[in-house]
């Protein structure tokens, strides 16, 4: 705002001290091209955040329409299945720019780690499918991720050297910090919220007290309802686990796309 004064804001000297009506399109066509450049900047950085509104609002709809139809976000549900496509779709995303980047044109090799740290994530979604087959049972998704585990150590150790000069190289890219942010709210942040001592706590259930467990205490006393403690630590923790998992296919697919339009 500072340069409206200056001679070569406007090309059309007519618009210095007059009130007459041009269009907005010729007015930014006639500004200073380094002025002109910036604007543009302004306005694509806002339409990006209105399209990240638009996604993460669409989230909640979603979030909003499942707990409406089954009145909870229950497993295998349409919100742990979304989890698993984005998740997938992330892990695949990085899988092949990862093969795309084998030629030196990327960190390949810290691709191909963060796909093989999705794909486990992946698996451990999946924990309720896995569980059905013998002879681990519960523990069958820890053992998978097991020989993801191996992979990445695999990957890692190769080619030492060269899968921490890639490792550099991605933390000091554009995909790092979204990376991060989604790994922060997916690992830490929604597992957090997802103890049920917290939620206990809110509803004024003693720790002691499970599914299993009676509802009356031994003080005689009718505590909360723990079905709706359930329903509600289930409701916020895969949200946040859903919408984290949206950064982290949002940190695969946003800079390659975004290097394109350079």
């Amino acid at each position: 705002l500072s340069h409206i004064g200056d001679d070569n804001f406007w090309s059309y000297p007519f618009l210095r001290g007059s009130c007459a009506r041009v269009p907005v399109s010729a007015r930014i066509g006639a500004m200073n091209p380094s002025l002109r450049s910036d604007l543009l900047r302004l306005l694509r950085a806002a339409g990006a955040f209105l399209c990240a509104a638009l996604v993460f609002g669409a989230l909640s709809c979603f979030v909003f329409w499942e707990a409406e139809c089954s009145g909870n976000v229950v497993e295998g549900g349409p919100v742990e299945l979304s989890q698993l496509a984005v998740l997938g779709c992330a892990a695949l995303a990085y899988a092949l720019r990862a093969r795309a980047a084998r030629d030196g044109r990327g960190p390949a090799r810290a691709f191909a780690l963060c796909a093989l740290v999705l794909l486990a994530m992946c698996v451990r979604e999946l924990d309720g499918f896995f569980d059905r087959f013998p002879p681990f049972g519960h523990s069958t998704w820890a053992v998978i991720d097991l020989f993801v585990l191996l992979a990445f150590a695999a990957v890692l150790f190769a080619a030492f050297s060269r899968s921490i000069r890639d490792l550099a190289a991605f933390a000091a890219g554009p995909e790092a910090p979204l990376f991060a942010a989604g790994l922060i709210f997916a690992v830490v942040f929604a597992q957090i919220l997802g103890y049920k001592g917290i939620w206990k706590a809110i509803f004024d259930l003693p720790i002691w007290q499970t599914a299993s467990a009676p509802h009356i205490g031994p003080d005689g006393k009718l505590p909360g309802d723990l079905d709706l403690m359930r329903h509600v630590k289930n409701t916020v923790e895969e949200s946040i686990e859903l919408g984290s998992y949206l950064l982290l296919l949002a940190s695969a697919l946003l800079p390659p796309a975004l290097a394109r339009r350079r």
